[in-house]
């Protein structure tokens, strides 16, 4: 529940969206369809524009892939809101 808030309210204030897929993605037309398979099924509005865009209830973001390299690396996917 506090992870579900955390992600709304980073997501309401700075426009930033960030998620942690449990499985990792080479192809990023896969990641991006993943990304909005998962904002669908947490109850968003999606439609994937390409394999850099991505509209999540309304909003246009570009969808970017980082990777976290620790003991385990793994990785993270960083939306951001695009300027109208």
């Amino acid at each position: 529940m506090l992870k579900e808030f955390k992600e709304l309210f980073s997501k309401l204030t700075t426009g930033v969206i960030t998620i942690e897929l449990d499985e990792r993605y080479d192809d990023k037309t896969d990641l991006t369809n993943a990304v909005a398979l998962y904002l669908t099924e947490e109850g968003s509005q999606c439609e994937v524009i390409d394999k850099d865009t991505i509209v999540v209830d309304g909003f246009h973001y570009t969808v970017n892939e980082k990777i976290i390299y620790s003991r385990i690396p793994f990785q993270q996917v960083v939306l951001r809101k695009i300027k109208e």
